[in-house]
């Protein structure tokens, strides 16, 4: 992998599939700031008119991180992008080529606000059904059992308590 700096970003690049790696920090940056995300826009756009198209045939297979040699994790970034990129969580991700540039259309598309609202809607919802369990009837009875086990438990401590004090010859 050869070293290549895109705006402001420094990357590696592999010549021979054209996959990009990122530090996090970097992939952070670009995420962040629309003058990096020019940069990749421009860039993704130059290399474009000067290679053939991918080919549709993608075999899903795992790629170790360029730094450890761990496999990496696949993930969907932002849960919702349909970009599936390769993450070594304490290095950074490979982009797979144009990946970069498709997860840099997503942020600008506002892909960044439809995750999170969907994260809050999921987040909503389990607070709901949360609340349903705990008014359920099934709820109140596993709370009764155990008020009842407390109850024995505390019974149980006073009557230790009681032993102790007999042994002792407190009054």
């Amino acid at each position: 992998m050869s070293s290549v700096t895109i705006g402001a970003a420094p990357v590696r690049e592999c010549e021979r599939c054209e996959g990009l790696w990122l530090e996090t920090a970097v992939f952070e940056l670009i995420c962040a700031h629309r003058e990096h995300q020019s940069a990749i826009l421009g860039a993704a756009t130059l290399a474009n008119e000067h290679q053939a198209p991918v080919s549709n045939e993608e075999k899903i297979r795992y790629v170790p991180c360029p730094q450890c040699g761990q496999l990496m994790n696949r993930i969907n970034f932002a849960k919702c992008s349909g970009v599936v990129v390769d993450v070594c969580k304490g290095h950074g991700t490979w982009f797979d080529r144009d990946e970069l540039r498709q997860i840099v259309e997503f942020i600008r598309s506002g892909g960044m606000d439809i995750s999170r609202q969907k994260i809050l809607h999921e987040i909503e919802f389990q607070r709901e059904q949360l609340r349903a369990e705990e008014q359920s009837p099934a709820h109140w009875k596993t709370s009764v059992v155990s008020f009842t086990f407390d109850d024995e438990r505390l019974d149980g401590v006073s009557a230790a308590g009681g032993l102790l004090k007999f042994l002792s010859g407190e009054k």
